[in-house]
C-alpha cells in the first residue's frame, strides 16, 4: 500500500492511498492531469509536487507509520491535520490499531 499526505497552497492537509504504483499513477492522472497526464510513477509525483504545497509519499505501511513519529511534515503540533489524516488512513486500511 502507498500512503499520501497532500498539504494544499489553502485549506487541510488530507490523506490518501493506491494500492500499488500503477494505482498511483491512475489517481494522479484522474485527480491532478490537466493536460499533459503523467504516465509513470515519477512523473505522477512531479505532478503533484507542482500541484501542492507539500507532499508526502510512503511507499508501505511501515514508513508511513513511522513517519507520524519521526517526519517533521507530520508533527501534530505544527501540522495537526496531516499528522491527523495520514493517521486515520492508516487506521482506515488496517494498518495500524487506533489507540485512544
Amino acid at each position: 500500500m502507498i500512503y499520501i499526505v497532500e498539504i494544499p497552497h489553502q485549506g487541510r492537509a488530507h490523506a490518501w492511498f493506491a494500492f500499488d504504483r500503477d494505482d498511483f499513477v491512475r489517481k494522479v492522472q484522474a485527480t491532478h492531469g490537466s493536460g499533459q497526464a503523467p504516465e509513470d510513477f515519477d512523473a505522477s509525483v512531479a505532478v503533484l509536487e507542482q500541484a501542492l504545497k507539500a507532499c508526502r509519499i510512503y511507499l508501505h505501511d511501515e514508513l508511513a507509520i513511522r513517519a507520524l513519529q519521526s517526519d517533521p511534515l507530520l508533527d501534530p503540533k505544527e501540522n495537526f491535520y496531516a499528522h491527523m489524516a495520514l493517521r486515520q488512513q492508516l487506521i482506515s486500511m488496517d494498518a495500524m490499531e487506533e489507540d485512544i
